[in-house]
């Protein structure tokens, strides 16, 4: 129940220790914990599915730790998403078992999902599936080729819906776009669920594309100037 050593001998040799006042109070401690695990849990899930990380405080270095730590598990977080955390439920049935290994439950899930997800706003079929269907189909123009770019462009007009989705308040920059979006055809369960819509050579060459509209040269280039950034921000105290 998770009493200490200390608190149960404390009890043992307390004549007048009421168990009923201290077993509620615990009550109360364990429910907070687990409220606190459920969010913790929930962050660790979103950045399982997304396979990224929340976005960075617009001036790093002038923000408490404890702060940013706390914005990052409420603003990243699937447990206030049903949506994502439905999306999510459908990426753990349909990427952890074989169609042959579905029990009704996983078969309810997937029917579930399904329906949601022929619901969602046509703004994100578009940005999602039809978009990046017509960015493939044109993948011999190259990346940087001005059709190519200006579907990419397309998606990204729908960039209030898609930051909605990936836990931002604020509208996307470009670069933020191109980091979020490419990644999420090679990293996290939904570039594992998008592999099954597209194949390898495709899901890198958006991530290409993306990454080239939002001002680099290439993915590899997007990657070394987020892992340069990480490098450069200087840890001061309690402040990151």
């Amino acid at each position: 129940m998770g009493y200490s050593i200390k608190e149960i001998v404390d009890m043992v040799n307390d004549e007048e220790f009421d168990f009923n006042e201290s077993i509620g109070q615990k009550v109360l401690e364990l429910e907070a914990e687990k409220q606190k695990i459920e969010r913790h849990l929930g962050y660790a899930k979103m950045i399982k599915l997304t396979g990224r990380f929340p976005v960075r405080p617009k001036e790093m270095g002038k923000v408490k730790f404890e702060e940013f730590q706390r914005e990052a598990i409420e603003g990243w977080n699937i447990v206030d998403d049903p949506q994502g955390a439905e999306y999510a439920r459908l990426a753990e049935t349909i990427l952890s078992k074989t169609p042959e290994e579905w029990e009704n439950s996983d078969l309810e899930c997937l029917f579930s999902g399904l329906e949601s997800m022929m619901n969602l706003d046509a703004d994100i079929l578009l940005a999602e599936y039809v978009l990046p269907k017509a960015i493939v189909k044109r993948k011999n123009l190259g990346a940087d080729h001005s059709d190519i770019q200006l579907l990419v462009k397309l998606i990204y007009e729908n960039q209030s819906l898609i930051g909605t989705a990936y836990g931002m308040k604020d509208n996307m920059t470009k670069k933020q776009f191109s980091r979020f979006y490419a990644s999420s055809y090679l990293a996290g369960d939904v570039a594992k669920l998008k592999a099954r819509d597209f194949t390898k050579e495709e899901c890198e060459f958006i991530a290409e594309a993306v990454s080239i509209f939002g001002g680099y040269d290439s993915y590899e280039k997007l990657i070394e100037d987020e892992l340069r950034y990480g490098r450069e921000i200087k840890k001061d105290g309690n402040v990151l």
